[in-house]
């Protein structure tokens, strides 16, 4: 409820918020109820447009905003592997840590499991499993994706250009096509590096441009 809440944009009225979900209306009131309990959004009143009551919608405060999934084993996981297996050493050990972080998540992703679904649902797939709370944009044929949620959010704040760089590189491999992506004889692969993370584009969402 919280991500739906989030990926509107903009406060979201309570029958917006069944659709979105597909749970009935009187659900969304509970668990919006409970959200704002424990202070992750706030409830405001939005004209009707008709004769009858205001229309309760419901916006992320700034605290719901930041809320979402964390996943500090993954990233103890990559950085740990990508050292043990040399991933992080280029050409010059004095290699920068950003660009080494970009190199382990890079080689993460290229692992990662792969849907067969298609470059941009494996990508999809691969950021709603991480936790990223994916939103594609369009819905069909999309070129690109929101956002919504960093698994690592604290570090951002004070190793933003290392943790930044790890995510670009886990997309850049989820994204680039394998020999068992790409029939044989078919020049349409892609690398990964045309798929292109804009971290915060706003205070809260990051977006990746699919190439």
């Amino acid at each position: 409820m919280l991500a739906a809440i989030r990926a509107a944009g903009s406060p979201v009225a309570v029958d917006e918020l069944a659709t979105a979900t597909g749970l009935h209306p009187n659900t969304v009131r509970f668990h919006a109820a409970a959200l704002e309990r424990d202070g992750l959004v706030e409830p405001l009143r939005l004209p009707s447009g008709a004769r009858g009551r205001p229309r309760t919608a419901y916006r992320a405060t700034r605290q719901g905003e930041r809320a979402g999934e964390r996943n500090y084993r993954l990233l103890a996981e990559v950085l740990v592997e990508g050292i043990a297996n040399g991933a992080t050493a280029g050409p010059d050990r004095a290699e920068h840590p950003a660009a080494a972080a970009r190199r382990a998540g890079r080689a993460w992703g290229r692992r990662l499991p792969r849907s067969g679904r298609g470059r941009t649902r494996r990508t999809m797939d691969a950021l709603a499993a991480l936790g990223f709370e994916p939103e594609a944009r369009p819905v069909r044929r999309p070129t690109e994706v929101l956002l919504h949620n960093c698994p690592f959010l604290e570090l951002v704040d004070t190793h933003r250009d290392v943790v930044c760089a790890l995510h670009a590189g886990i997309i850049e491999g989820v994204a680039e096509d394998t020999p068992e992506d790409t029939p044989a004889g078919d020049a349409g692969a892609h690398p990964g590096g045309s798929t292109v993370l804009e971290p915060f584009v706003t205070p809260t969402c990051c977006r990746v441009r699919l190439g």
